[in-house]
């Protein structure tokens, strides 16, 4: 029989030398010796007499029985730990991760070091790897805190690794020979014959007997090897269970002893708070508290039992309700009886089983209202009991409380919310919890559902999906409530509707009539009820037939004969399985002969009796198709005939009126017509005039119209404007008449009062031109034309550039037009206001822009607008930012206007930091009280002066005293229009401050300025 001999792979260079030594002990056994290199772990392990092992596989092999009989003396193995952080700061670390070879032996020099420093096991991360060169590359790529290998392999890093623990007990190889080999006895005497020659070639002294201790230790560790995995794993799965987030774990005696983090974190307390409470006192309610005290009683006396999962509610740090459900046993811990307690936090369970029977009895509860009021007084106690809330309450959208329970709770201010958001929402106020619902019909909030709740957090986000539900059913239920309500009112509107309603079937019986009906048809209810509808108000049964809706007139012959003109609307309702058939029914009879009389006063002026404009047109167009003879239209307007009615009184305001009709119509008698087509024009159409007859009514109507009328003790003369067109001369139809007198009209009223104008083409062509300007000032808007140019004015004395005066083109199609096109008719638009906004803005930017002051002019309309000044406020931040760089030229007509108006008017431009510039100065009256009564900043010599100053003497003196007063008053001057050498030589004399005019700068571009002035 063969013996099998195999040996270490760290032996395998010497394997040559092995096979002397095989051959040696074969000589000596006298039988045949097989040697082989131990490969694979653990294949290689079976059927083996003899092994030469490291100590690491001694320890798998002498739990198969396998004893170590002998070593080479004096060989020693020795293993390292590895770190780059001392081994204390490790410990410290919440997982430990140890790279090392899974190898028995390695287990071992673990559990040393886990004694020895300290290490808490469940820390530990233990990786293990099949090879050692697995082990490095993890050290290469710093994959571990700690390292256990080899002297031998660790050498080649400990020059980076400054912390190195040396395992201090003895390791080596052994030669193991199996326990049950029938050759043991042979083979052990046999190993220390071996030829001491062949054991010094192999690298080694002698073979020594292995000594009784030696083979303990091997076991002792053998043992710790198989056990040490298993008090890691344990200590993992204990670790885990007790911080698990799912559960709370406790452990209590005379207090509490052990508390882990989910039941901390859930109560609030820290870990040293808690450890000073008794089991008892985190209970909330006091009948617990007495129960559970004689439980914690019984199991310290060391009584043993369990205490299945029941629900208890535990008190939080912060005073909330939390429900928990508990189990409990009996345990041995420190030594001593301790209670142990498993719990999980069911409080938002609980409270979503609340929230789900509120829900459910809200339901039945809205199943029954019919009314609004009715569902607010029935849900507030169901949701104020089922929820165990401080209160609840209804608050309407501004958020005053028109319903609450329990009836005398009254919500603090601070609880008081409202909002436009239209989903539920919660918030936490104090100590309190408070949830709201907006209560929604018609897409509109019409009230809110406010629930409080004394318990903190009480309301979550896992509640609001709930508190939407909740919502969606009273909304439906506030819907249904509406269509209850329209209903009945529906039916009470058909009740007392002066309408004739009837509901009948398909053959004409009726179902329904209202109490109008049974009394427009003469009949009493139980009569009618007996009669075909259809035949009785003459329907046609091809109307039923057909099942279309129609509208059908009818003569309806009451039973005393009294003939009704009947207006029926048909309609036909179509349900699942019949047809209703609904007809209204209008009494148009008496509204027939009001028709008649209404129809006679449509053209006619109720106040004088005179046709209206109506009335007037529609007599002059019979009378065109007619006629064929020279006749003329007078149209009069009167003048602010408003302030008669406002200063004399409506009634006098007709009286003039009426006796106007009088003296008008005595004057035209059966010489033409006479109406009046506005509340203060009259129109007269006088047939068969020449031209010479026409200045003859002009006078007539003139005399009519100047002499004053009389009322009580008043005297009332009245304005007026006449327009005159000339049929057919002007035009033949009444439209054309009428345009064109209208253009006459409006041409006197540009006049003034008491103008006449007749119409000619100019009229025409003037409005033609006010036409293409108001187009052009449209487009320029749409298209952004309006540009513009800038005239510098400077100091007189060193010609230096001291600002700049805006003045507007509109740039089209390549060519300026200048503001004499278009100006005037801009001021009195209503595009005014819109420019004023334009002008400003582009102007305040080239402020921004060139940092220069500029002066814009301002319309009277402009300066008296409340809107302008609205406007100017909205750049106030610029003014600040730019004090005095923008402004403002206005003349002194506009300043004669309204004086008081206008000094306040510039006290707020002023107050916006704005200079005021008065132009044109000396062309009006008074001028000298502007210096005196406005805050004017500059003033402007008109150019009038400055063209005559060289050459008259008097204006001379003039300009001189206007600059002199000027300066007394600390307002500096200005000339404009200097177009000569000599006019800038005589202003530098006078001490004039600036200068302006073509001399020295005409108005430029943009880009023009930017050039020369290098802005």
């Amino acid at each position: 029989m063969d013996i099998k001999l195999r040996i270490c792979s760290c032996q395998r260079e010497k394997l040559s030398l092995w096979e002397k030594f095989s051959e040696n002990l074969k000589d000596l056994l006298n039988k045949e010796v097989k040697l082989s290199v131990f490969e694979k772990f653990p294949q290689d392990l079976e059927e083996v007499d003899l092994f030469y092992a490291s100590f690491s596989l001694s320890l798998h092999l002498i739990e198969k029985n396998y004893r170590p009989i002998a070593k080479f003396k004096d060989k020693i193995d020795h293993y390292l730990a590895i770190s780059k952080k001392p081994f204390s700061e490790i410990k410290k670390e919440e997982k430990i991760r140890i790279v090392t070879v899974n190898q028995a032996i390695f287990y071992a020099l673990l559990f040393y070091l886990v004694l020895k420093f300290d290490f808490n096991f469940s820390k530990i991360q233990a990786i293990f790897k099949d090879f050692y060169e697995e082990v490095e590359a993890e050290i290469l790529n710093d994959k571990g805190d700690l390292y256990i290998l080899s002297e031998l392999r660790a050498k080649p890093y400990l020059d980076k690794f400054p912390y190195i623990e040396k395992f201090p007990f003895p390791i080596t190889h052994y030669f193991m020979l199996s326990s049950e080999s029938p050759f043991f006895n042979e083979i052990k005497t046999s190993l220390f014959s071996i030829d001491k020659k062949i054991i010094k070639t192999l690298g080694f002294e002698e073979i020594e007997e292995v000594n009784i201790w030696e083979e303990n230790l091997i076991k002792f560790f053998s043992y710790i090897s198989k056990i040490f995995p298993q008090l890691i794993e344990k200590a993992t799965i204990l670790e885990t269970f007790l911080n698990a987030p799912f559960f709370g774990i406790a452990i209590y005696h005379d207090t509490y002893l052990y508390v882990n983090p989910y039941f901390l974190k859930l109560l609030g307390y820290t870990l040293e708070e808690i450890k000073k409470l008794a089991a008892w006192e985190i209970l909330y309610y006091e009948k617990d508290r007495e129960g559970v005290k004689k439980v914690v009683e019984r199991r310290l006396k060391g009584e043993y039992f369990f205490s299945p999962y029941e629900p208890i509610t535990f008190k939080s740090k912060d005073g909330r309700k939390i429900e928990v459900l508990l189990f409990a046993s009996t345990i041995f811990y420190r030594n001593k009886y301790c209670g142990f307690i498993i719990g999980v936090d069911i409080t938002e369970l609980k409270k979503l089983q609340r929230f789900f029977n509120l829900l459910r009895k809200v339901n039945q509860i809205l199943i029954h209202c019919n009314f609004e009021e009715e569902i607010y007084k029935n849900i507030l106690p169901t949701v104020h009991e089922s929820l165990e809330l401080e209160g609840v309450w209804i608050s309407d959208k501004n958020g005053k409380v028109l319903y609450s329970y329990p009836e005398d709770f009254k919500p603090s201010k601070n609880l008081i919310i409202t909002t436009t958001e239209k989903t539920p929402f919660f918030q936490d106020i104090n100590s309190y919890s408070l949830g709201i619902i907006p209560l929604i019909k018609e897409e509109n909030i019409i009230a809110f559902l406010n629930l409080l709740s004394s318990e903190k957090g009480f309301f979550s986000k896992d509640i609001l999906s709930l508190l939407n539900e909740l919502q969606e059913d009273l909304n439906f239920a506030l819907k249904k409530v509406k269509l209850i309500e329209r209903d009945l009112t529906l039916g009470k509107l058909v009740e007392k509707a002066e309408e004739l309603t009837i509901i009948a079937d398909e053959e004409g019986r009726i179902e329904y009539i209202n109490p109008f009906g049974e009394k427009i048809l003469s009949f009493e209810k139980k009569d009618l009820l007996k009669k075909n509808c259809f035949k009785l108000l003459f329907i046609p049964e091809e109307i039923i037939k057909l099942k279309k809706d129609t509208t059908r007139f009818v003569i309806y012959h009451k039973p005393d004969r009294i003939r009704l003109i009947l207006e029926l609307k048909i309609s036909f309702i179509k349900l699942p399985t019949k047809t209703k058939v609904i007809i209204v029914g209008r009494d148009l009879t008496k509204e027939l002969e009001f028709e008649k009389e209404r129809e006679s006063l449509q053209y006619q002026d109720l106040l004088t009796g005179l046709p209206n404009r109506q009335g007037f047109q529609r007599k002059l167009t019979e009378l065109l198709n007619i006629l064929n003879k020279p006749s003329v239209l007078f149209l009069i307007d009167f003048y602010r005939f408003s302030y008669i009615n406002h200063f004399y009184g409506y009634e006098v305001g007709d009286y003039c009126l009426k006796e106007l009709a009088r003296e008008l119509q005595d004057a035209i008698k059966d010489k033409g017509i006479l109406g009046r087509t506005g509340g203060d024009e009259f129109c007269l159409f006088v047939i068969d005039i020449t031209k010479e007859e026409i200045y003859e009514w002009i006078k007539i109507l003139e005399n009519i119209l100047k002499e004053p009328i009389s009322y009580e003790d008043k005297s009332i003369s009245l304005d007026w404007n006449m327009g005159i067109v000339i049929f057919p001369q002007d035009g033949n139809t009444v439209d054309e008449l009428w345009r064109k007198v209208n253009l006459a009209l409006v041409e006197a009223k540009g006049r003034g009062p008491s103008h006449i104008e007749i119409y000619n083409t100019e009229i025409e062509r003037k409005v033609e031109k006010d036409f293409k300007t108001d187009l052009l000032i449209k487009t320029a808007f749409e298209k952004d034309l309006f540009v513009f140019y800038y005239q510098p004015y400077f100091e007189t004395e060193t010609l230096k550039l001291a600002g700049l005066e805006a003045l507007v083109r509109i740039k089209k199609n390549k060519k300026l037009i200048l503001p004499s096109e278009f100006i005037n008719f801009l001021e009195n638009s209503p595009y005014l206001s819109e420019f004023e906004s334009l002008c400003l803005k582009k102007n305040i930017e080239k402020i921004k822009k060139w940092k220069i002051p500029i002066s814009i002019n301002v319309s009277s309309q402009s300066f008296k607008s409340a809107q302008f000044l609205n406007l100017l406020t909205h750049f106030k931040e610029f003014f600040s930012q730019y004090p005095y760089f923008l402004e403002i030229e206005i003349t002194e007509h506009t300043l004669a206007e309204n004086i008081e108006m206008a000094k306040e008017i510039i006290e707020t431009i002023k107050s916006l930091k704005i200079k005021v510039i008065l132009d044109d100065f000396g062309t009006g009256f008074s001028s000298l009280n502007y210096l005196k009564d406005f805050p004017i900043d500059l003033l402007k010599i008109d150019i009038s002066f400055t063209r005559d100053l060289v050459k008259d003497p008097k204006t001379y003196y003039i300009v001189e005293s206007i600059i002199n007063l000027s300066h007394s008053l600390n307002i500096k001057t200005v000339a404009e229009g200097v177009e000569t050498e000599e006019q800038l030589k005589l202003l530098k004399k006078l001490k004039c401050d600036y200068v302006q005019g073509f001399y020295l700068a005409k108005p430029m571009s943009e880009e023009e300025i930017e050039t020369l002035f290098k802005l």
